[in-house]
């Protein structure tokens, strides 16, 4: 009575590992600008440099959406 077919088990198993995975590219990309500032106001420190930390953003910013880009290309050939 209480149980789905094993086609819907499966529909719905692979609906919710694909909303985790944007999920998560959703985080990694604020994450990795983060870092990437991080990263290079910490440079600018040690060198006594002004610019490494917005260099470091960019570079964030820009692998985090060639992530996004990337997964985004890999499902849209699997439909």
């Amino acid at each position: 009575m209480g149980t789905e077919p094993q086609e819907q088990k499966a529909d719905r198993q692979r609906a919710m590992r694909q909303v985790a995975e944007y999920s998560s590219l959703a985080l990694s990309l604020p994450i990795a600008a983060v870092l990437g500032y991080l990263l290079g106001d910490w440079l600018d420190g040690k060198f006594g440099t002004g610019f490494l930390g917005v260099t470091g953003l960019i570079l964030g910013v820009a692998s985090g959406f060639m992530q996004l880009i990337s997964k985004v290309t890999r499902d849209g050939k699997s439909l």
